[in-house]
């Protein structure tokens, strides 16, 4: 038997997250005794939570993972954009057997992801330097506690390219699956506006979420001047096609925030939501 290949935690360095496993748990159980759920976890089908440093978007990330429970899902497809370039134009995932964070090892739905290279050309990264997975992994562990892993790095935002990863992930979704499958993108919103600007960008991103205007959202974000719109509108957009075909008929803002709620600087800040997709 060869070896798992493990993808490493790049940061659980102290800033992003904490690298020691009691404090991080704790931290994030601080965060998740502070966000009640709002939505039946048994109509979830999809979600959004940021994925800046715990200390500036823990809290609204905790938002949107509070109503998990163990066992209620057993794979998580997990889609992110590309903030590092690894895969522009593409659609990326970790060659990898499990993502590794300090509370654990998380094995990755390998066979899901063979499946899916029928449907789609997927680009298969030795290594990768993207934040925008990592963050969401500790709050999927301490709610759901075991799953398999479905990491998705998407380089290729495009309207036509969200419906095409939408389609092709619902189709190899086994029906006959004993817990269903959920959804979540990975994405901020506006960044480095004063806190009132941010806002006012942030409602009219938030309006396409909850609308559950996928393609709309696609489009507002590439007409977008630099930092308006949501740095993970491609990874959104996709996942509330995919949520609608498997049912989903409401967008919840669970909560809405920005790092001026939690850094005195108000001038430059980045804006966070938690949304949930249900049926």
């Amino acid at each position: 038997m060869s070896a798992l290949r493990i993808r490493e935690p790049r940061f659980a360095d102290g800033m992003w997250y904490s690298g020691n496993a009691p404090q991080l748990a704790n931290s994030i159980q601080s965060y998740l005794h502070g966000a009640p759920a709002e939505v039946d976890p048994g109509e979830i089908v999809g979600l959004v939570a940021p994925h800046a440093g715990h200390r500036f978007s823990g809290h609204v990330a905790a938002a949107a993972f509070a109503g998990l429970t163990p066992g209620i899902f057993e794979t998580v497809i997990l889609i992110g954009p590309d903030h590092r370039g690894a895969a522009w134009g593409q659609i990326a995932t970790v060659d990898v057997d499990a993502w590794r964070t300090p509370l654990g090892d998380i094995p990755v739905n390998r066979d899901f992801l063979q499946t899916l290279q029928n449907e789609i050309k997927l680009k298969w990264l030795p290594t990768d330097a993207e934040h925008s997975l990592e963050i969401e992994l500790p709050f999927l562990q301490m709610t759901l506690q075991e799953f398999t892993l479905v990491p998705l790095i998407m380089g290729d935002p495009s309207p036509p390219t969200c419906r095409q990863l939408a389609d092709a992930l619902v189709k190899v979704i086994d029906p006959k699956q004993f817990n269903p499958t959920l959804f979540v993108a990975s994405s901020d919103l506006s960044h480095f506006f004063d806190d009132a600007t941010a806002r006012c960008l942030d409602e009219t991103t938030l309006q396409f979420m909850l609308n559950l205007d996928a393609d709309g959202l696609a489009r507002h974000a590439q007409n977008c001047q630099r930092g308006e719109g949501a740095c993970g509108a491609g990874p959104v957009a996709t996942v509330i096609h995919a949520a609608k075909a498997l049912g989903a008929t409401q967008g919840h803002l669970l909560k809405y925030a920005t790092s001026g709620n939690v850094h005195p600087d108000k001038s430059s800040v980045v804006g966070y939501a938690a949304v949930a997709f249900s049926k």
